[in-house]
């Protein structure tokens, strides 16, 4: 299995489970082994995993780093400014910045 179709799948298996929606009220109930969260809609869905999800569970057997110079070479990773693969990012208001890896909805749409 390629690093793409890996990723692919992953989203495709858990996508709206274990990815909880960003500014989401909390009267939903919790994720289950959050894997990250995700927001947008559309072409502008995206997935912002955990680094370690990142590693033992979207890149299980593979090279993450590799997996995400794949991704991002193709517009399917949102790398940061400074060349990191993972980004940081504000999940709930004033919350200080996590690093996630940012998967965009090319994942999906693109190289099928």
């Amino acid at each position: 299995m390629t690093a793409i179709s890996q990723v692919r799948l992953f989203i495709e298996r858990h996508g709206e489970a274990r990815f909880e929606l960003v500014g989401a009220a909390s009267t939903i109930s919790p994720i289950r082994d959050r894997a990250g969260w995700r927001r947008g809609d559309g072409d502008a869905r995206e997935w912002l995993v955990l680094p370690e999800t990142w590693k033992t569970e979207v890149c299980a057997g593979l090279n993450p780093t590799a997996v995400a110079k794949a991704l991002s070479g193709r517009g399917m990773l949102r790398p940061d400014s400074d060349g990191s693969y993972s980004r940081p990012e504000r999940i709930q208001g004033g919350q200080k910045p996590i690093r996630v890896y940012v998967v965009t909805m090319k994942i999906l749409t693109e190289g099928q």
